[in-house]
């Protein structure tokens, strides 16, 4: 696109991509809510809320490959379409499934609908990757990638916070199911209306396409080995995944165990750095052509690192260590968006779109591999060394990370 393409404000296409992916995360966020609250109620079981989150997770390693492959083969619109339809049926399924079934065949049922739930984002979140560059130009991808990022946190507490506890108060799991169902079908609807032929090639049949699976595959990370600059971002990325769910497992116990926060209130916690996130995300759309991107990444990682240094200092909640832990929280915020923001344009900006549902599909890969398998470790060295310690492996970590970027940026 050129200099006279339309501002971010008034970018039809880039608002209708933005609406259909918050309405479809949020009711996707909700089911997944609503699930395991279920699950709980049903079983009261951490084997059995860990066989979901598991059905949650599997589709990243079995699908995100392949859907790179698939976003860059096909026009993206009809992946749009055709993902946000088949979470339209998955959500009636769920509401059906709920109300009717009991016992181990309810639990199959949930567990079913959230993988197939998640092996749909699989495709719809590459595809929605890879067609923001074609609404916007190079000199705006920072701003729109900024936005998308506050919607994708927007959309996770509309949700979680908002959404599904008042759908399970009203109709318990079934009523989750059917608040989802006119979600999907609006962002379904909206994406339909994004203009045609968004990237792909229909050239290749269904054959030819599974005979050259492996060649696109390949090809796909060729290109992220040869190019350092997409390299790096990625990494980045990967890095920043790692982190946020080690956070995610690491907080709940240092509040509950150190801070003396109860354990019902603990999401109420995540509210300051989601706020920093939102702050980091529009500083860096409207500031981000001041620094370079491995500059802004750089930044970020450094601040990361110095506040999860920090983060485990604090004392119980109360009095001034109250507003200290605002500060540090708003700060890891900022911190997280002033990578993931910049470091995600360059993915988009470097990548040739024959290529970039690959690459993107790469870094989710990447991503749920490197955040995944780590996971009980992250939780036992915690309860074996203490959480001063592994959030001090963690800072380093993200330090040493900062150190490179920094160097990188002025090479």
């Amino acid at each position: 696109m050129n200099s006279r393409s339309p501002s971010i404000a008034k970018n039809v296409p880039l608002r209708r991509i933005s609406l259909a992916q918050f309405t479809s995360l949020a009711a996707t966020y909700a089911i997944y809510f609503a699930s395991m609250a279920l699950v709980e109620e049903e079983t009261h079981s951490s084997a059995q809320m860990g066989m979901m989150v598991f059905c949650s997770t599997l589709p990243g390693f079995l699908f995100g490959m392949l859907a790179g492959v698939v976003v860059d083969r096909y026009d993206r619109r009809h992946v749009l379409v055709i993902g946000n339809l088949l979470r339209l049926l998955v959500s009636v399924g769920f509401a059906a499934s709920t109300h009717w079934l009991e016992g181990s065949c309810l639990l199959a049922a949930v567990y079913a609908g959230n993988f197939v739930l998640s092996a749909v984002a699989q495709f719809t979140t590459s595809a929605e990757g890879a067609v923001i560059p074609h609404f916007v130009p190079s000199e705006r991808l920072r701003a729109a990638n900024s936005i998308f990022q506050v919607a994708t946190l927007g959309a996770q507490g509309a949700g979680t916070v908002i959404l599904a506890p008042l759908l399970l108060r009203v109709g318990g799991a079934p009523a989750a199911g059917l608040g989802a169902i006119p979600l999907f079908g609006t962002s379904a609807w909206m994406c339909a209306r994004l203009p045609r032929r968004l990237g792909g090639r229909n050239d290749a049949g269904l054959s030819h396409t599974w005979a050259s699976l492996r060649k696109d595959l390949q090809a796909g990370w060729r290109f992220v080995a040869d190019n350092p600059s997409v390299r790096w971002a990625i990494g980045s990325l990967v890095l920043m995944s790692s982190l946020s769910l080690a956070l995610t497992t690491l907080v709940p116990g240092l509040a509950a165990r150190v801070w003396g926060v109860p354990i019902e209130h603990v999401a109420y916690l995540a509210v300051p750095g989601g706020l920093g996130f939102g702050l980091g995300a529009w500083l860096v759309g409207r500031r981000g052509g001041r620094l370079r991107e491995e500059a802004w990444v750089g930044t970020g990682l450094l601040l990361l690192g110095t506040g999860l240094a920090l983060l485990p200092t604090l004392r119980a909640l109360q009095g001034p260590y109250v507003l200290l832990f605002l500060l540090l929280s708003v700060g890891l915020g900022i911190s997280f968006a002033l990578v993931i923001v910049p470091a995600r344009t360059v993915v988009q900006e470097r990548s040739p779109d024959e290529v970039r549902g690959r690459v993107l599909s790469t870094q989710l890969f990447l991503s749920n591999l490197a955040s995944t398998l780590p996971l009980p470790l992250t939780g036992g060295l915690a309860d074996l060394l203490g959480f001063r310690r592994v959030f001090s492996l963690l800072a380093l970590i993200a330090l040493g990370a900062g150190a490179v970027s920094a160097r990188h940026a002025r090479g």
